[in-house]
Formats: C-alpha cells, sequence, structure tokens
C-alpha cells in the first residue's frame, strides 16, 4: 500500500554564546527524553536541526547526547539537518559570507555523527532564488520552507524541484497547521493527516505516478516541550504499532527523497514563513489582502533596529574583503564577522522582532572586535567620507576614529549610530516611541544631536513627554555645505519654517571629529521680519546597550554648575526640576556607563539648561501577547532660551568627550 511519511523536525535556537543556560534547558526538556525515547523505539525516526555554537556546547557540556545522536544517525533511524553556523538570514549575505557559513555547520555535523547533511533549514524560512547556487556549490539536495511559500496548486503533499541558471534545488515543503496539540489524541492527528492527503489526491495528477507522499512537520523549543511533557510520541508510536496496515509511518526527509523520484517543478524567488511574514506591520499585512508578498526587506523596513544592524554588517563585510595586508587578521575579522549574522540578532527571536535588543549589541560588539582586528595592523587612520550607508540612496558620513565609529545622517544632521570601540556596543540604538505602547509617536529618528526649535508650550508638552510639535530641525533634510577629510570637519545647512509664527529660521551646523569626540558649533540665524524669541534644543538619546531579559542598566547622570555638582536620580525624569526653572545655568553633563566603563561629557560655550528621561519600551511578545520591558533609551537635552532679532543670529557650541572610566564591580 502507498505510504504517507510523518516527518518530525525540531528546529534549532540560536542563543548567545556567552548565555548557554538556555541550551541547558532544552536539553533537559527535550532532547534528553527525545533520545531515550528514539533510543528505545527503533522504528520512530526523527530530524534534527542545529546551528553551531548548539553542537559545540553539546560537545563540550553534553558528549553522551551527541553519542547517542550519532548512534541513532548510523542505524539510519535519525537525519540530521544543516544551515548557516550562526543560524544567518543568508539571503542577507555576500555569497562567500553564505558558503562560508554552511560549510562551517556541514563540517561540524560530519564531525560530530560522521555524516555530511544533505537538506538544510533557513532561518524563518527567509529563501531568495539566488540561493540555488549557494546550495549546489555548498553540496546541499534540499531545504525546507513553509508550505505557504509554495504556491498553492503545488502543495499536494509531494516536494518540489526549482530551477536557476542552470542548477537546481529540491524544496519541501512543511505544513506546521498539521501539528498536534498536546493533548489531541493520536488517532484524530493521524485523521487529519489522511483526511488532508486524500483530499489533494482525487485531483492529483501525480498520484498514479508517484503514490507515496510526505508530511512535514517543523516543530520548535516550544511546541516540542508540551508534546514531549505530554508523552505524545509515546502515543503515537503505540497507535501506529496497533494499526500494521496504516498508510502513515515515520520517516526523514532523506529517506522519502531517495524512494520517490517524481518531483514538482515550482520557481520560487523569494519567501519567508507565516509568522515573519505576520510581523511584517499593520500597513503591510493589509496589502496582503491585495496578494501583496512580503520579503526580508519589508520585514527591515518596519523595523529600524534591524536595518541598521544589517547596514552595520554590510559595510563591515566590504571593509573586511577590501582588507589585503595580514591574513591572519582579516581570517580573525571574518570570523566575528559571521558570528555578529546571528538571524535572532538581525531580524528577531521566537518572541517577537523587540525581543532581541540584547542579541543585537553583542552582534555590534562582535562587528567592534572585527573592526579593531583590522584597525591593528598598524595602517589605521582616522577618516570621515561619504558613503551610501543606509542604501537609501543618499549619502551618509563615516566617521572612523581612534575610540569609536559613527556615521551622521542628513535626516535631522544627527548622529544615527555611535559604536565605541571600548567594545561597548551602539550607543544609538535606539526604538523610537508608537502611540499604541508609549502614548506618544515619535515623528523623528532617536539620535544623537537632534536640534528642535520649541515655543514654551511646546517645550512643557516635550518634558513630559507627549508629542510636541515637528521640532522643525528634527524631520527635515541638511545638506552639505562642505566636507574637508583633512580637518575631519563637515558643514551643514538646513532652512525651515517655525510654523505656528510663520517665521523663517535656518541653522548652520558644524562638525569636528576628534579621536576622543567631536564638537558641534550650530549658528541660528532669524530670517523672518520679526524678532525669534524661543527655545533651542539639542537632544541626544543614548540606548541602553547593556539591557538583558528586561532588566534595565542605568546611567549614572552629573551636572555641574560654577557652584556645585549635583547627581541626578538616573530612573526618573528631571520634567519637575524644569518645571521650577530649576538646572538652567550648568556648565557640564556627564553621562556614565558604569558597566562598560565609558562615560560621555557635554560641554556647552554657554551655560544651559538640561532636561533628562529615561524611556522604557514595553512591546508585546509574540508568543504570549503580553507586553515586555524590551529596550530602554536615555534622553539628554541641553537647551537655550533664545532671542533673536530679525536678520541677526546666535552661535552655541557643545564638546562631546568620550573618555574611559573604572567599571563597577560585577554584582555576584
Amino acid at each position: 500500500m502507498d505510504s504517507i511519511y510523518v516527518c518530525f523536525n525540531f528546529r534549532s535556537v540560536s542563543v548567545y554564546s556567552d548565555n548557554p543556560d538556555e541550551y541547558d534547558k532544552m536539553y533537559q526538556t527535550v532532547y534528553k527524553p527525545l533520545a531515550r525515547f528514539l533510543y528505545s523505539h527503533p522504528d520512530f525516526k526523527f530530524t534534527f536541526s542545529f546551528t553551531g555554537p548548539q553542537l559545540l556546547y553539546y560537545k563540550k557540556k553534553r558528549n553522551e547526547f551527541l553519542t547517542i545522536i550519532k548512534e541513532l544517525v548510523e542505524r539510519n533511524q535519525v537525519e540530521i539537518l544543516g544551515g548557516g553556523f550562526y543560524a544567518p538570514v543568508l539571503p542577507l549575505l555576500f555569497s562567500v559570507d553564505r558558503n562560508t557559513q554552511i560549510d562551517m555547520l556541514s563540517t561540524e555535523i560530519r564531525q560530530t555523527v560522521g555524516k555530511l547533511p544533505r537538506g538544510i533549514t533557513l532561518f524563518g524560512d527567509i529563501w531568495d532564488s539566488s540561493l540555488v547556487n549557494n546550495l549546489q556549490t555548498c553540496g546541499i539536495k534540499y531545504t525546507l520552507l513553509d508550505s505557504c511559500s509554495i504556491p498553492e496548486n503545488k502543495r499536494n503533499f509531494l516536494y518540489n524541484i526549482m530551477h536557476d541558471f542552470g542548477k537546481s534545488v529540491e524544496i519541501f515543503p512543511y505544513y506546521n497547521e498539521f501539528i498536534p496539540p498536546a493533548d489531541m489524541p493520536a488517532e484524530i492527528f493521524a485523521k487529519n493527516i489522511l483526511k488532508a492527503v486524500e483530499k489533494t489526491e482525487k485531483q492529483d495528477d501525480y498520484y498514479q505516478i508517484t503514490p507515496d507522499k510526505i508530511v512535514i512537520l517543523s516543530m520548535n523549543y516550544q511546541t516540542m516541550s508540551e508534546l514531549i511533557a505530554a508523552k505524545w510520541f509515546e502515543q503515537f508510536d503505540t497507535y501506529l504499532k496497533s494499526l500494521p496496515d496504516s498508510r502513515i509511518k515515520t520517516g526523514t526527509i532523506d529517506e522519502y527523497r531517495k524512494n520517490q523520484d517524481i518531483k514538482v517543478p515550482a520557481y520560487i524567488p523569494t519567501a519567508m514563513n507565516r509568522m515573519l511574514d505576520n510581523w511584517c506591520g499593520y500597513l503591510v499585512r493589509d496589502r496582503n489582502r491585495t496578494s501583496f508578498k512580503n520579503t526580508v526587506y519589508n520585514f527591515m523596513d518596519n523595523y529600524k533596529s534591524c536595518r541598521n544592524l544589517y547596514n552595520r554588517i554590510t559595510y563591515m563585510t566590504i571593509l573586511i574583503n577590501q582588507f589585503k595586508k595580514d591574513k591572519m587578521r582579516k581570517k580573525a575579522a571574518r570570523e566575528m564577522l559571521l558570528e555578529a549574522q546571528d538571524g535572532c540578532a538581525v531580524l528577531c527571536t521566537m518572541n517577537g522582532p523587540y525581543a532581541n535588543t540584547m542579541h543585537r549589541q553583542n552582534a555590534y560588539r562582535s562587528l567592534i572586535t572585527a573592526e579593531k582586528f583590522i584597525r591593528d595592523s598598524g595602517k589605521f587612520t582616522e577618516n570621515i567620507s561619504r558613503f551610501d550607508y543606509t542604501n537609501d540612496g543618499i549619502n551618509e558620513y563615516i566617521c572612523s576614529m581612534q575610540n569609536y565609529f559613527a556615521y551622521v545622517s542628513l535626516l535631522g544632521g544627527a548622529v544615527q549610530e555611535l559604536d565605541v570601540m571600548k567594545n561597548c556596543g551602539n550607543y544609538a540604538d535606539n526604538l523610537n516611541r508608537v502611540f499604541e505602547y508609549d502614548g506618544a509617536d515619535d515623528n523623528y529618528n532617536r539620535g544623537l544631536f537632534i536640534d528642535h526649535l520649541f515655543g514654551n508650550d511646546q517645550f512643557d508638552r516635550y518634558i513630559n513627554g507627549e508629542a510636541a510639535g515637528d521640532g522643525v530641525f528634527s524631520r527635515i533634510y541638511y545638506k552639505e555645505v562642505k566636507l574637508s577629510a583633512s580637518r575631519k570637519e563637515l558643514q551643514l545647512l538646513a532652512e525651515a519654517e517655525y510654523k505656528p509664527t510663520h517665521q523663517k529660521v535656518s541653522l548652520r551646523k558644524k562638525y569636528i571629529f576628534n579621536s576622543n569626540g567631536l564638537s558641534v558649533q550650530y549658528i541660528l540665524k532669524n530670517e523672518s521680519s520679526k524678532p525669534l524669541q524661543l527655545k533651542f534644543a539639542v537632544e541626544s538619546n543614548f540606548a541602553d546597550v547593556n539591557f538583558e531579559n528586561g532588566l534595565v542598566s542605568y546611567f549614572n547622570i552629573e551636572v555641574a554648575d560654577k557652584e556645585k555638582v549635583q547627581i541626578i536620580d538616573p530612573k526618573a525624569s528631571t520634567k519637575e526640576i524644569n518645571l521650577k526653572e530649576g538646572m538652567k545655568a550648568l556648565d557640564v553633563v556627564r553621562l556614565t556607563d558604569t558597566k562598560r566603563g565609558v562615560s560621555f561629557a557635554f560641554e556647552p560655550n554657554e551655560n544651559c539648561g538640561y532636561f533628562y528621561s529615561p524611556l522604557i519600551f514595553h512591546r508585546p511578545d509574540f508568543i504570549t501577547s503580553k507586553l515586555m520591558t524590551t529596550a530602554a533609551t536615555f534622553v539628554s537635552t541641553l537647551y537655550w532660551d533664545i532671542d533673536i532679532e530679525s536678520g541677526k543670529e546666535t552661535e552655541k557650541t557643545i564638546n562631546f568627550t568620550i573618555t574611559s572610566v573604572k567599571k563597577a564591580k560585577k554584582e555576584n
């Protein structure tokens, strides 16, 4: 009788290598009981996929588990699938990095179980037709994709083959809609599978040629832990043994493909799984009703922090590829680059695209280490240059200084990335407020040295955390006036209108970069025919680069005038002090990240007012739908009262310094 192969696949989970507790939890709750079950039930077949760091951890800590897996592979009961070593988003990588990631994991699997993988899984099932060439180059025969990525008329519980420029790869769709709840009887599960397969066979042109069908279920950790706790696999095995003539049998994917030669041709240009597709944002999701097909680029457009990390990875890839002087340093830098390509950092974790703050900062630290390997060759010189860093068709200004890497965007004229080379992370990796969760919308990108013009009422709303108008300069594009690479100087110009009074204003902004920071000179001119009486504010936002497991790591905040130094509570806004006209004549503002041992100092040329506020971001967990703490940003704003006559101008300068300080001792 023709068979229905049911293939269970347990997908790997990416975990930051310095915090592998999750691996041990997975071992105790899933891998250990599952290995025990498979060893004692030799007819029950299963498929696993691992990441590289996961295999390395189990080799070191749980080698007995891998010994059992190797024995199960040798008796053709278990199949191990490959992929990228650090679970990267392969379509976003350069071709050489794709091949390297795949080959690294294939080699590790062969060394561990003695057999090269024939198939792979992709992070988020993110697919691009250009991967066909890479998979064939790496000796990979097939990949798994979500069935929603396959044209509906090709979903007939067979497998597909895709050709691209004379090369081909096999594609196995998985059908997670058939994954059973832990309390579902095995008999009901089997009937659901049988009913779905028989329905397609009625209109299936391939039924007479290839009667055997395959149903793949690709399960995550949460699903597997529930099924194992309920001993569901034991129940299913008992059910199958009670019906020896049943069409349904367990099998591995490679076993099925060796027995079946007929493949259904299908061309799939791009794909991603249902989960990521649903996370692409409400606007794009609405467009799905008109058959709009989301891609990974749509996803990054909806989540700015993902796009920013991708831009940094792309830039470092170019930098490393161009480095020719020292092969050992280039190799070490590439290893750190590969580690930073972790899909959980670039896109999301299982809990959603807001839950990867820690992964993202760890990726930035790996990229900083990679850049230090390149710089330490002895040929590094500080420089600034034009480069379309964000791939939006508009040049940004790249600043590679001795102690930091940054770039300035013409949008808002602000610093939108600040990587401190002390392996601290990206202090400009800020989220924006969303009204649904934060009670206000940020209509500008948070960064450093964002310029605002406020009336008194607008400023009161601003310090109260409300939407406070457009800030005039925070949302417009500046124009380049002059870039001097030799003097490390960038001059920008913005021309705008203060809409409440319809007064035209211009702002000349000059950055001068140095090894330990920068200085910013502002020349604000009243281009209107009447006096301009407003508040000029310069806002800088610092991301909590130490955020982990919902815990915020606050900075130390110090402000000083001519008479005293005042320490500010970092957990509370200074709005009450500001409303009482406090902190109006400061000389220095210092924010210190004691955990990383770095301090940021602002020294204006004229006494200024100061506003500080911590922003704690709460976003939904996409598994539980509950709000969780996902990130934190510390808002630091210097401001002045200005009164400029028609045709006149005023000048303000801020010196910004980055210094190393003693790290706080770790708590036991």
